[in-house]
């Protein structure tokens, strides 16, 4: 392109300065000419008014015929002025053209008009001398005529004859300038400017994210290259979306593909026809990587998505959108319901996954919200709340499927309204302490369990269900933390035959410093370690968190004792035994609510007692909620008891009365905590 424009540019320059020199030569050699076919016209008309001069002449020297004197004067004088004006016109021609004749002859000629005059004027022979000699100057005069005649009849011709080479050279340089400049416009408009257009139109959509045209072959050498790259940029372009909207482990779409795509099937099916989506999570699958390894939690996350496609069929959209969280978009078969098809992908994921010498069993919790349930049809939309009944599915036991329902969402809001509440509620006041007795079997000692409070000014009392979850989500859990163990402390001060349990979040249990910090405000207040007994839950997994198992020996050296709270609710309470010995075990209210009904319950309360008691540990037996209760757990072999029906959380200023009612009751009746409880 670059060669061919600068070789139609060259040419039009050069022809464009040939037509200058052209015309500059031609009008040179026209001014030349017309100047040349000037002199000749004149000379022509000099020669044709010296043959009429010389006519008159001969005309006025015949009738000069001498017969009185005054007339032969008068006509003498008259031929003289002829012969003068014949002189006139012979010297004007020599002026206008001194190298056109050869004036030597014509000087014999026409040099003696006065001898001429003076002949014809005497008469007799030497007038007849002088006619002859006039017809010589009528001869002379006639050839002198002749040629300036053909000289002019030959500038004109010349004149026209480079007037006509002028014109057609004009003309032919002008014409192939046009017809360069027309094959210049033709290659601009239909090869140079169309591809330029047509790379300019590749770019923009490139730009704009179009990876699907194909970059044509341009014919024009300068865009080759750059249609080369192009190309090459598309291709690489290509594999990095590949690899941006697919999961590099599984093969499967990622969380924006699955967007893209969810959405492109939505709006192409406007009006809801029987489609879900869901949202699954693998359940602790941070232990099967602890245990067997990253590799093979790839492998497995590979292949509870391709059960899942199994499941729901080759038009179901599965994505792996997380570590080991998966979305997927379905449609119902006829007859069946997302929570029929979310308990089939459960139950197929429950069967083992055999790999090389062991298998793995795990379940998954699954979240789904049906299209049309809701008003906002977006994906991300749908995506949410298809989340909040996962955290349903997870929060009732997980392994199971939870659709989604407004309570949810009445519930998130509330969650986020708490987390939003509770830097204020720390700094004005709406917290307290209320403290629940425990009491001991066999002796008399005192101890009371912290449990905080909230009473909010809009929602009135709030459940510590609620709020301290939500304070473990806003990281407001550590200063939750901190405010319940000094305020704590700070009752305890108060009542030196008590000890005290406090409930420890396994956030704080990976806080930085906690341990000194606790050590600190025991000395602040004066109180000794050992009237403190810490609580955790098997939430914690200190079993596979060396930080948290590192912090309860710290503690536990210090002088607290270490309390494993909420027994039996979960799987891993066993292991946790085994990896840390406790100082008290205390059993969940839903092992203890059955055990005078049900045989089967009684043995599972029993055997948790035993296995408590062989490793030297305290049982407490909560939610001892009716009197015959206390005698079952008692002769279970439980140390202490607590409950609503021995008695309700007491306020921090009515402790002491409660305490010194309890010593009056013991003082007149005997029988432990059940006449206590009375």
């Amino acid at each position: 392109m670059e060669r061919r424009l600068i070789l139609a540019i060259t040419l039009i320059i050069a022809c464009t300065f040939g037509l200058q020199v052209v015309s500059q030569n031609r009008a040179v050699a026209l001014r030349r000419e017309s100047e040349e076919l000037q002199a000749t016209i004149s000379m022509a008309e000099h020669s044709a008014q010296l043959m009429k001069q010389v006519l008159h002449f001969r005309i006025e020297a015949n009738g000069l015929d001498g017969a009185t004197q005054e007339g032969t004067a008068r006509e003498a004088d008259d031929l003289t002025d002829v012969a003068m004006n014949i002189g006139e016109t012979v010297n004007a021609m020599r002026m206008d053209a001194p190298g056109t004749f050869d004036w030597t002859e014509q000087r014999y000629t026409f040099g003696n008009l006065d001898q001429v005059v003076a002949a014809v004027a005497t008469g007799g022979e030497t007038k007849h001398q002088a006619l002859r000699e006039v017809d010589r100057m009528l001869a002379s005069a006639a050839h002198l005529q002749e040629q300036a005649e053909h000289r002019r009849d030959k500038a004109y011709a010349s004149l026209e004859r480079s007037t006509r080479q002028w014109f057609g050279r004009v003309s032919t340089i002008g014409i192939v300038t046009l017809v360069l400049a027309a094959i210049i416009l033709w290659d601009l408009s239909c090869n140079i400017l169309p591809a330029l257009r047509r790379m300019h139109g590749s770019l923009r959509r490139l730009a704009d994210g179009d990876l699907d045209l194909a970059v044509e072959r341009f014919t024009l050498r300068e865009l080759r290259p750059l249609a080369h790259a192009l190309e090459t940029f598309r291709r690489n372009a290509l594999a990095v979306r590949d690899l941006a909207f697919t999961d590099p482990a599984t093969g499967l779409p990622n969380r924006r593909a699955f967007i893209d795509a969810a959405a492109r099937r939505i709006r192409d099916m406007a009006a809801p026809g029987g489609e879900f989506i869901a949202v699954f999570d693998i359940d602790r699958f941070k232990y099967v990587n602890d245990d067997y390894g990253h590799a093979v939690g790839d492998t497995l996350v590979q292949l509870i998505g391709e059960r899942a496609r199994a499941v729901l069929g080759d038009d179901a959209l599965v994505a792996r959108i997380g570590g080991d969280e998966f979305a997927l978009y379905a449609r119902c078969p006829a007859g069946e319901t997302p929570a029929v098809l979310c308990s089939k992908l459960a139950a197929k994921v429950r069967e083992p996954f055999d790999f090389d010498g062991f298998s793995i069993a795990v379940t998954i919790s699954l979240g789904y919200v049906e299209r049309g349930t809701v008003q906002d049809d977006a994906v991300t939309t749908l995506i949410s709340k298809a989340d909040l009944a996962l955290y349903a599915s997870k929060r009732n036991g997980r392994n199971r499927a939870t659709g989604f329902t407004a309570d949810l969402e009445d519930a998130r809001n509330l969650d986020r309204m708490l987390e939003r509440d509770l830097a204020r509620a720390l700094s004005s006041g709406e917290l307290r302490m209320v403290y629940q007795p425990i009491y001991a079997v066999s002796d008399e000692a005192s101890e009371v369990e912290a449990l905080v409070r909230w009473r909010h000014p809009d929602l009135g009392d709030v459940s510590p269900a609620q709020f301290i979850p939500a304070a473990e989500r806003s990281g407001r859990m550590p200063q939750l933390g901190a405010w319940i163990i000094e305020r704590a402390l700070s009752d305890l001060t108060q009542w030196p035959h008590l000890s005290m349990s406090i409930n420890l979040s396994p956030l704080q249990l990976q806080q930085d410093g906690f341990v000194p910090f606790l050590l600190e405000r025991c000395r602040m207040h004066g109180i000794q370690p050992g009237r403190v007994i810490l609580e955790v839950t098997e939430t914690v997994s200190i079993e596979r968190n060396t930080r948290a198992l590192l912090t309860l020996e710290l503690l536990r050296n210090a002088g607290f004792r270490i309390a494993l709270d909420d027994f039996g609710t979960g799987y891993s309470s066993l292991c946790m035994m085994k990896t840390f010995r406790f100082d008290r075990l205390k059993l969940d209210r839903s092992l203890v609510k059955d055990i005078q009904a049900d045989a089967t319950s009684r043995a599972v309360f029993d055997a948790a007692v035993q296995m408590a008691r062989q490793i030297g540990a305290e049982v407490v037996a909560e939610g001892v909620s009716e009197h015959l209760l206390v005698k079952s757990a008692s002769e279970a072999g439980c140390t202490h008891l607590q409950g609503f029906h021995l008695s309700m959380p007491v306020e921090a200023e009515a402790i002491e009365s409660f305490y010194a009612e309890q010593a009056a009751a013991q003082n007149t009746e005997t029988g432990g905590p059940a006449s206590a409880a009375a």
